[in-house]
């Protein structure tokens, strides 16, 4: 199956997505509310390519070989002359709104002349608009291509200045390399396309979970805003203590490990690492806990000037659901990186937090770094090596790690404080009368139940396309070189 059928499936799937957007928005009126960026998904499910190029005549001639027939959009785009930049953006540059109308650019260079000083503007600056690959050169032949060897890269024109990174093509006017184009941009538009789809169904997840929490704290429309601010200020101040208790304690339970294992020594790498985090583990959890505790106490704080009972005892639950799947102190993305240590982890945390939530963020703590360590078989024989080789690279990563901890902490409290707001202005005596929450509940469930299929069918394509990457035939070289 080619990339351009890729492009096809995917865009499926992207009118689908933007059906049941529509179909939500018609029956929960203020989801637009709890949306972070309108998505553009009608764009998704037809790409747009961007052809830049000073030479008029010779974009639209590549246009015309490259055709119609392709599943993305064509964007002709005039790079403009200097005094048209001036007079149009002042001294900005280039108009680099490009970004906003394309989803991939071909910058259009002649292989023949040097860059114009508009073109050299545009080397310059494109490249951070469309990283990633989405941005190529293409050199424009007037005539044949030049003979080169397979492995040959092409020769930028004289003067220009470009990019180590930045993929390089050529393509001749009379019709040598426009198919080997076309493929290269396939590739890099579904390549693109599957990117921005990810990322919009991960909106789209988010906002059916904000959604469904906004249902959750309608009770508490009543807060007032002074409740509001003192809670956000409130929460903050719990966090920004603790951090700086625990980075203060970090040193002191680190060296309390390393005594507490001294009289293991001479032992091996492997075997102290594992018991370096258990025992540390041990201590950090208290602190864990106490933070905890001291999120609540203040919560209930605040919350009983203007709410009593059950109201606050679900809020405080919906609390601590908004911030546990954070990994406290931990990001798993890098302990996956480690081995099998971080996997064996990450199975831990998982269970313990049936059984409670945060007891066991201590043990996840020192995961990421012990992961990349318990392969060493090496036998440490002195409080120095143990300190060298185990806590000290340990210690780091862990007030790495709180840090990170502490800022998406932060972040999950701002946005819990944000929804209450969101609450109190759509659920207010004058809104709140017009919604049935039943029926709003009603429609976000089956969004989610479209989400989840929506899901799948993007995972199986997925599979189906790495399987053909992987089991289809192996491709020519093509005759459109890349630098």
């Amino acid at each position: 199956m080619t990339h351009a059928e890729h492009i096809q499936q995917r865009s499926r799937l992207a009118r689908g997505l933007a059906h049941e957007r529509r179909e939500l928005l018609a029956r929960v009126p203020f989801a637009h509310e709890l949306e972070r960026s309108t998505p553009a998904l009608e764009r998704l499910a037809r790409p747009v390519v961007a052809l830049a190029g000073e030479a008029p005549a010779d974009t639209s001639a590549l246009h015309q070989a490259l055709g119609a027939d392709v599943p993305w959009r064509w964007l002709e785009v005039g790079v403009a002359r200097s005094e048209d930049v001036m007079s149009a953006m002042g001294d900005l540059g280039p108009d680099f709104s490009l970004t906003e109308l394309s989803e991939h650019c071909l910058l259009l260079l002649s292989a023949d002349t040097p860059p114009s000083d508009e073109e050299q503007a545009w080397l310059r600056h494109l490249p951070e608009s469309f990283p990633d690959g989405t941005l190529q050169v293409v050199l424009v032949h007037r005539g044949a291509l030049p003979a080169s060897s397979p492995d040959a890269s092409p020769r930028p024109p004289r003067g220009a200045r470009l990019p180590p990174t930045l993929p390089v093509l050529e393509v001749s006017l009379l019709g040598e390399g426009v198919d080997a184009l076309r493929e290269a941009v396939a590739e890099r538009v579904a390549a693109r396309q599957l990117a921005l789809l990810d990322a919009a169904m991960k909106d789209w997840s988010r906002l059916l979970a904000d959604l469904h929490a906004l249902l959750e704290l309608r009770p508490l429309a009543p807060l007032r805003p002074g409740t509001l601010s003192r809670l956000r200020l409130g929460l903050d101040e719990v966090l920004a203590d603790e951090g700086r208790r625990l980075e203060q304690e970090l040193p002191r339970f680190v060296e309390a490990c390393v005594d507490a294992l001294h009289p293991r020594l001479p032992e091996s790498q492997r075997r102290l690492t594992e018991a370096f985090r258990e025992k540390l583990s041990e201590r950090i959890e208290p602190s864990l806990h106490a933070l905890r505790a001291r999120l609540e106490r203040r919560m209930a704080q605040e919350l009983a000037r203007d709410v009593e009972g059950p109201t606050r005892a679900a809020l405080t639950d919906r609390f601590g659901r908004l911030v546990e799947p954070r990994a406290l102190f931990f990001d798993w993305s890098s302990a996956r990186t480690g081995g099998l240590a971080a996997l064996g982890a990450a199975a831990l945390m998982s269970s313990m937090r049936k059984k409670g939530g945060w007891a066991l963020a201590g043990a996840a703590l020192v995961g990421g770094v012990l992961a990349g360590m318990l392969g060493r078989g090496a036998r440490l024989r002195t409080d120095e090596e143990l300190r060298r080789e185990v806590a000290e690279p340990l210690l780091e990563e862990s007030r790495q790690r709180l840090q990170e901890a502490l800022d998406a902490s932060r972040a999950d409290v701002h946005h819990l404080c944000d929804l209450l707001q969101k609450a109190a202005d759509i659920f207010s005596p004058e809104r709140g009368a017009t919604y049935d929450a039943e029926r709003l509940g009603e429609a976000i469930s089956q969004a989610e139940s479209q989400r989840d299929r929506l899901d799948r069918e993007l995972e199986e394509l997925r599979w189906k396309h790495r399987l053909e990457a992987l089991t289809g035939p192996t491709r020519q070289p093509m005759p459109l070189t890349q630098h």
